[in-house]
């Protein structure tokens, strides 16, 4: 029923749509959605994943995204802070988990992580990926973004207080800009990964 695939370039409309609903109005423009695509495509490879189920009206909907960006595509999250003094990997070997979003009635069922684990497989198969640094919402309900991670294997770096404040969106939290929530800048250390695999 439900299907994990790449993000394609008819996607982007309702792709935005779902990010309206799932984050806030605003968060994402449709232009900055094209964005995502471009930043998402390395060698033909499209490292942004959709959560889809089929729909009468439309043949599939998006009920989930995992924004993903390969090495060398990407300098800066939405917000601001960057700490990549402080990652085991220097900024042209790290990947970047830009946004998950899912579905209300879609939290709770390890969705979340099934999309960003399929999203480390791909970054581990088809490019020389070191590490994948993310910005974690802290106030997310019951803070399940940062437990996720948690259980993936990230590593809380730092902090950031109002990380999003000079994104003009309406926050599903604080209701109207600006945005006062707080980010955690978390790294996951793929070679460690690798090798605790292999012990």
């Amino acid at each position: 029923m439900y299907q994990i695939r790449a993000l394609r370039a008819e996607d982007l409309k309702s792709l935005q749509r779902f990010t309206d609903q799932a984050i806030g109005e605003g968060y994402y423009s449709l232009d900055e959605v094209r964005e995502v695509l471009q930043r998402s495509t390395l060698g033909g490879e499209v490292f942004t994943l959709v959560l889809v189920r089929p729909d009468e009206a439309t043949g599939e909907r998006i009920v989930g995204a995992r924004l993903t960006y390969p090495p060398g595509l990407w300098n800066h999250g939405k917000g601001k802070g960057l700490s990549p003094h402080a990652w085991p990997h220097p900024l042209q070997h790290t990947a970047y988990f830009q946004s998950l979003f899912l579905a209300d009635e879609l939290r709770g069922q390890g969705w979340g992580g099934r999309l960003s684990l399929a999203a480390i497989e791909l970054l581990r198969d088809k490019t020389s990926t070191r590490g994948i640094v993310t910005h974690s919402w802290k106030e997310s309900p019951d803070n399940s973004s940062t437990r996720y991670l948690l259980k993936l294997g990230f590593q809380k770096i730092t902090e950031y207080p109002e990380y999003w404040r000079e994104v003009d969106y309406n926050c599903t939290r604080c209701l109207k800009p600006p945005c006062l929530c707080t980010a955690q800048e978390m790294y996951l250390d793929l070679t460690k990964l690798t090798q605790d695999l292999k012990d």
